[in-house]
């Protein structure tokens, strides 16, 4: 998959906590700063709409809204569409 991107990130090595399995997330922020593309073993209620998110079939809600997944799924996620985790003060 080719992808025109500002940035790219991926976590640190960590586990799901609901089940103990690897955690992996990578992400590319969209060249246009509209979103990111994120590429993940586990997806969670972080958005009001998550775009694109393929072939979902197969995860298992671990957690409510908090699904685990035996592959990488790869979704669009609108940065407009996000919920703030937390406020920086200046």
């Amino acid at each position: 998959m080719e992808m025109d991107y500002r940035a790219y990130f991926e976590s640190a090595p960590g586990v799901i906590r609901s089940t103990g399995e690897p955690a992996i997330s990578r992400c590319w922020e969209a060249a246009d700063g509209s979103g990111e593309w994120r590429q993940s073993n586990y997806w969670g209620n972080m958005t009001v709409s998550i775009v694109s998110l393929d072939d979902t079939v197969g995860g298992r809600e671990v957690e409510p809204g908090f699904f685990v997944f035996d592959r990488l799924i790869t979704g669009f996620v609108k940065f407009s569409d996000m919920r703030p985790m937390a406020t920086k003060e200046p």
